[in-house]
């Protein structure tokens, strides 16, 4: 996040008097940051980019709420967060639960369902994921292959591993059960590990590791 302007309760104290100014400062320091979050969530670039238009006069409208400069950031990424996944939900279809209610039915009597899962789902090949570590990956790969997961699994990734919400958020959120939201983070980790060891190794091959 470009944090070029300063962002102290002067600032703030300008943003809630509604000053232009400041408002364009603050919609170029946060554009790109906030843009990426928001394509992370919706896929079509034009719904993203409509999503963060939203967002953007979400914090036009509640400015008046932040309490202290300390805490901007997050809040700032909490309302474009929130927005993107307002319309993912909306997009819901009535497929995830099917989805879902077979990946719970598979994992219901395992103890560790992490060790299972890894077990169930890599048995039939040898994957050496030490590559993953050893390929720097830019952002727009690691975007592109995020993007691969089916979009339930994908978002409850994100909230949990980049956005830092605990399952029990997570499950109010999507209105699921933690259960729910622990298998799919499960799914998703192994998915998406498996794109990136394709990703290296073809980067290998092609001599564009770095």
């Amino acid at each position: 996040m470009d944090k070029g302007i300063l962002i102290d309760d002067k600032f703030i104290s300008k943003l809630k008097k509604g000053d232009v100014e400041s408002f364009h400062q603050l919609y170029d320091m946060i554009s790109p940051s906030m843009k990426l979050v928001c394509k992370r969530y919706v896929k079509n670039d034009a719904d993203a980019e409509d999503v963060f238009q939203e967002g953007f006069l979400k914090v036009y409208k509640c400015i008046g709420s932040l309490k202290n400069a300390g805490s901007f950031w997050g809040w700032i990424k909490r309302i474009f967060v929130n927005t993107s996944l307002d319309q993912y939900k909306k997009t819901m279809s009535a497929k995830t639960e099917m989805i879902d209610g077979k990946i719970e039915s598979d994992f219901e009597n395992e103890e560790n369902e992490d060790e299972a899962f890894t077990a169930a789902d890599w048995s039939n090949g040898e994957m050496n994921y030490e590559t993953i570590r050893k390929i720097d990956f830019t952002q727009e790969e690691m975007l592109e292959t995020l993007q691969t997961l089916p979009e339930h699994f994908r978002v409850v990734f994100q909230l949990f591993v980049i956005d830092d919400y605990k399952h029990h958020e997570i499950a109010e959120i999507l209105s699921i059960n933690e259960k729910t939201s622990k298998t799919r983070l499960l799914r998703a980790r192994g998915m998406l590990k498996k794109e990136l060891y394709q990703l290296a190794i073809q980067k290998v091959n092609d001599g564009r590791a770095r």
